[in-house]
């Protein structure tokens, strides 16, 4: 079932890449509704019962969140909605990864490294950026989400060294590329070609980071 659950998600967003490139619509809203719950299955499939309810929760927070946006329109409502969503999967990622550092658990301590210098720098300097270009009711919202998920590299940079890591950490480096281009697309430019790279980048972060956090809560 995990091989096969696997097998349809990649099928599933190879054709929601393509209705980017081809520009249908129609397959678009078609495929996205489809790929969270098809992680579902993989984790179900493959984490035991008393590991795999807090994986669910954050892919039924990413679903809704793909619902939100897919429907979103010229609605900043919907768009709101689609943030807070994905708020709440990122901070549930955080308590994951904080929970699989060096000491076992969140410290505010292990926080405060160098290795959080380049981190602050990236999201500082793109709401810097970004928060001009955008209204004044998004700031807040937007804003807590970039922190949210400059927060959530840097807890995968924390992560122990396991056979997990760079899954993991990877998939969170596409995630913060993916939003990056999603932002950028919105509220700065949009370039062409812009939907086939966040998709892209985001179907293979949350592939990634699932797999990674899979792997060690095995079901057996």
């Amino acid at each position: 079932m995990a091989r096969i659950a696997l097998f349809i998600y990649t099928l599933i967003g190879a054709l929601n890449i393509l209705s980017a490139v081809i520009e249908q619509p129609l397959l678009r809203t078609l495929t996205k509704p489809l790929l969270m719950p098809m992680l579902v299955v993989y984790v179900v499939s493959q984490t035991h019962i008393l590991n795999r309810n807090k994986l669910i929760f954050i892919l039924v927070f990413a679903w809704l969140g793909d619902m939100f946006l897919l429907v979103q329109g010229n609605s900043a409502l919907y768009f709101q909605l689609g943030l807070g969503s994905f708020l709440v999967m990122q901070i549930a990622y955080i308590r994951l990864f904080s929970a699989q550092s060096s000491i076992g658990k969140f410290d505010v301590g292990q926080w405060f490294s160098w290795r959080i210098i380049p981190v602050l720098i990236y999201v500082v300097g793109f709401l810097a950026f970004l928060l001009p270009l955008i209204p004044a009711a998004l700031y807040i919202p937007v804003g807590l989400y970039s922190v949210a998920l400059g927060a959530m590299l840097y807890s995968a940079f924390l992560r122990k060294a396991d056979s997990s890591y760079y899954f993991i950490l990877i998939g969170a480096i596409f995630f913060v590329i993916s939003d990056s281009i999603l932002a950028l697309a919105k509220f700065y430019f949009a370039f062409s070609g812009n939907s086939i790279y966040v998709m892209f980048t985001y179907i293979l972060a949350q592939l990634l980071l699932i797999l990674g956090l899979c792997k060690l809560q095995p079901k057996n």
